[in-house]
């Protein structure tokens, strides 16, 4: 009885170790592949990681073996997978001594992407991956003057591209605080002003919109008296000042048609510069564009409404 019992003991015992989890690894189990990597050997370092994966380790040796397999891959031409380890160490909490030395790898790698420098089979280029590595370096980097560059390189690939909706988030977020000083500000401000600029659909004229844009252009001008893009941007407000005066005469043409005097009159009233029912938001931004002479002309036209309205 007492035999049997010695063995239930040991067979538990047996079930018990096997059933725990594996012990994880430290980073003493890569410090010899960290040596042979920091003298320029990497085959020999990836050797002696094997088919070692991030999660055969502790947490606090995870963000070193990801910049380690980043070097090794790095050092091979394997961009995609330096690109994935790169990220993977970037997301990691840790010590950041090494922080912008990977995030300069990445915004290399993105640039090139970008720019169609770097490609697959010598053939295919992957300018998705190239945004999408720039975007997270924006977002997740530690280096301040290295988020702003990529952030800029987004922005830039956007407006070029005619997504000004996109465009506009990045150069709105060049505008934050903590990349001041960095010498985007003129640049991403009239970016900023000249996508909503760029929003506006002549043919389906939106009066916010319009108005945004000529807030837009107006914040670059009085924030930057002497800015690179004055003259530009002074051109684009007068543009944005008369649409805004042929959003009303397209409106009060509408109303004239369907017979709405009133509803014409008022409209003729605010593009042609005129306070009209309680309505001065617009007469500093339409008077003496060329289009309010043509709503004061076709405000001529009309009956006269009574006085007061």
């Amino acid at each position: 009885m007492k035999k049997i019992h010695t063995s239930l003991l040991v067979v538990t015992a047996l079930a018990c170790s096997c059933a725990s989890e594996p012990q994880q690894l430290s980073i003493h189990d890569i410090a010899a592949a960290q040596e042979l990597a920091a003298q320029g050997d990497f085959d020999g370092a990836d050797d002696l990681l094997g088919n070692l994966e991030v999660e055969d380790f502790d947490l606090a040796t995870q963000r070193d073996f990801n910049l380690l397999r980043a070097h090794i891959a790095d050092a091979d031409g394997d961009w995609s997978s330096a690109i994935r380890y790169y990220e993977a160490y970037m997301t990691q909490i840790g010590p950041a001594d090494n922080a912008r030395a990977a995030e300069q790898s990445l915004l290399d790698y993105g640039t090139q992407l970008l720019d169609g420098d770097l490609r697959f089979m010598w053939i295919f280029t992957d300018r998705s991956r190239g945004i999408l590595t720039l975007e997270n370096l924006a977002l997740l980097g530690t280096t301040t003057s290295l988020r702003a560059e990529s952030m800029a390189r987004v922005a830039e690939h956007h407006y070029s591209d005619g997504d000004y909706r996109e465009a506009r988030v990045f150069y709105a977020g060049l505008l934050q605080p903590q990349f001041a000083g960095l010498g985007w500000e003129d640049s991403a401000s009239f970016r900023l002003a000249m996508s909503h600029f760029r929003l506006v659909d002549e043919d389906k004229l939106n009066g916010s919109g319009v108005v945004f844009a000529i807030d837009q252009l107006g914040a670059y001008l009085n924030n930057y008296p002497e800015g690179l893009h004055r003259a530009e941007a002074e051109q684009h407000l007068l543009t944005s000042r008369d649409l805004l005066a042929k959003f009303h005469l397209q409106v009060g043409d509408y109303y004239r048609q369907i017979g709405d005097l009133d509803g014409a009159h008022h409209h003729y009233s605010l593009g042609s510069g005129l306070t009209s029912w309680g309505d001065s938001s617009i007469v500093e931004l339409v008077s003496g564009t060329p289009t309010a002479t043509i709503n004061a002309a076709r405000l001529t036209e009309l009956p006269q409404r009574p006085t007061g309205s």
